[in-house]
């Protein structure tokens, strides 16, 4: 049995994934907070769940005030190749605000990755713990 073909099924869904999010980011909603995700240049950082619940878009989080926690996926340098590192992550965060935009930056890279939780003005707010890497 030739494997090759099933190593396939991986990479197009992460093309179709990919595709999916190519179109133009909607506006923000005013009554919610919105975190966008901004990795290093050859690494996508992706949103997963807010409060343990799937996102629609993975370019971004949208959140009601208050406390939130954001799960994110990182493809370190996300180039089709099937042997690129998949991280996980999680973010806390309880000092939401509507209509203020937040940004996830992907800190650290290899085995030492995580990610900071910056403000409109620039400030980090929070950090995860080290990404869980396979």
């Amino acid at each position: 049995m030739n494997l090759k073909p099933l190593m396939l099924i991986p990479t197009l869904g992460l093309v179709c994934l990919l595709s999916a999010c190519a179109g133009p980011v909607p506006k923000a909603d005013p009554s919610e907070a919105w975190i966008g995700m901004q990795g290093q240049s050859s690494d996508n950082l992706m949103a997963e769940r807010v409060d343990g619940k799937r996102v629609d878009d993975g370019r971004y989080f949208e959140v009601q005030p208050g406390k939130h926690d954001l799960e994110v996926t990182l493809i370190q340098g996300a180039n089709g190749d099937l042997d690129q590192p998949e991280c996980t992550g999680h973010v806390e965060y309880d000092q939401f605000k509507a209509g203020k935009q937040y940004h996830l930056v992907q800190s650290g890279s290899g085995s030492d990755v995580g990610a900071v939780l910056v403000n409109d003005h620039g400030k980090q707010v929070a950090e995860s713990h080290l990404f869980s890497c396979i």
